[in-house]
């Protein structure tokens, strides 16, 4: 069938929901904690991970991933993720760096190695690497994610590795990413200062960014009982962070639980510009987890199983993945999200908030949810519970 007769869809069709099961499963375990995936990084790695499959093992990914409705062909599918990890990735101003890594056991002498085809698709479309690594030496393990790849996306290191002990031929993926970015409406950091920060029956005062008439988009989320801002980065394509606050104290749980069944972007599409009063904690976030629970609490099995079938990646076929590891980094300050010199508590005069009836307002002193998309893609999604 010729192209023409198969028109490519349009690219909110290109959105899966498997990002939001994944999020939800994690916010859901991690209740308590600062907590930041990446739904494009992780999408796109399994993508490819489906590229290099076979048998049932590509008929599962294929359907959980919604690939033959999401892409009319395998090209088009690599051609979207490679364009919107350029988009990513690229940016002078804004960007992630990013490490994606299919670590694979070391086979006998007498096997060949990793497919020269899938190296190849891996490191132009995907933005990631396959190597040998001997995954049974431990420590050696993580001091070659802690050495050669966290490194390179601005340092910390993954200490606590604990892999399965069989089967023998095995695969590891490894997603790493740090935010490097400007806002495009700066916060100035004289305004910034100490206000209370409310998590369940903790009361903590922590320095808050501030603005008093920033000309943003904002909306009431009535139905979401939440209000929700978006603040622009500086970026060649339009990117911003989506912050949405529930109206409780006690609402993120909830409020997360009714974002999984929503749209983003058509949220975003309710969002009008106005002049908004914004506080806004800075935060830090450096979050590492497994993915293979939550992974297979949405139906992903044949990866993980012994009879995973990846004869595309590697000509020995039988390398099951054993685990899925992510490491995100996001340092929010005035100036976006980057390196910052450091301030003592002692540094920052108390907030004093001016009410007005009139006033639109977004004050973020409760647990919050963010988003940081472009106009059809989320790259980084996350909430902050505590400091």
């Amino acid at each position: 069938m010729s192209e023409s007769s198969n028109p490519v869809p349009s690219i909110a069709v290109y959105q899966s929901n498997i990002s939001a099961g994944i999020y939800h499963n994690i916010a859901t375990s991690f209740i308590d904690q600062n907590v930041v995936v990446s739904p494009l990084l992780l999408e796109a790695t399994l993508s490819l991970l489906y590229l290099g499959s076979d048998g049932a093992t590509a008929e599962e990914l294929q359907k959980l991933l919604r690939l033959k409705e999401r892409f009319p062909s395998n090209a088009k599918m690599a051609n979207f993720y490679a364009s919107e990890l350029a988009n990513i990735t690229s940016d002078p101003d804004t960007s992630l760096k990013l490490q994606n890594r299919l670590m694979l056991q070391p086979l006998p002498v007498s096997e060949s190695g990793i497919a020269d085809d899938f190296q190849k698709i891996a490191q132009t479309y995907f933005h990631a690497t396959a190597e040998c690594v001997d995954l049974g030496q431990t420590e050696k393990l993580r001091r070659h994610i802690n050495e050669q790849i966290l490194a390179s996306v601005g340092g910390g290191s993954w200490d606590q590795i604990q892999l399965e002990s069989s089967p023998a031929s095995k695969t590891l993926l490894l997603l790493a990413a740090n935010l490097q970015s400007k806002w495009f409406l700066p916060f100035s950091a004289y305004r910034t200062g100490l206000y209370e920060f409310h998590s369940g029956s903790q009361v903590k005062s922590v320095p808050m960014l501030f603005d008093d008439d920033m000309f943003v988009k904002f909306a009431e989320l009535r139905d979401l009982d939440a209000r929700a801002i978006e603040l622009p980065y500086e970026h060649a394509e339009e990117l911003s962070m989506l912050l949405i606050l529930p109206n409780q104290r006690n609402g993120l749980q909830e409020l997360e639980k009714q974002l999984r069944g929503q749209d983003l972007g058509a949220l975003q599409q309710r969002m009008q510009m106005e002049g908004v009063q914004v506080l806004l904690p800075k935060f830090s976030i450096d979050f590492e987890c497994s993915l293979r629970q939550p992974l297979k609490q949405l139906g992903f099995e044949e990866i993980f199983a012994a009879s995973a079938n990846f004869k595309h990646l590697h000509p020995s076929g039988s390398l099951p993945v054993v685990d899925v590891l992510q490491k995100l980094r996001i340092n929010l300050n005035e100036s976006g999200s980057g390196p910052e010199l450091p301030r003592t508590a002692a540094e920052y005069k108390p907030i004093v908030i001016s009410n007005s009836s009139r006033q639109k307002f977004f004050r973020a002193d409760h647990p919050f949810f963010f988003a940081i998309r472009s106009e059809n893609v989320t790259y980084l999604m996350g909430h902050v519970v505590e400091f």
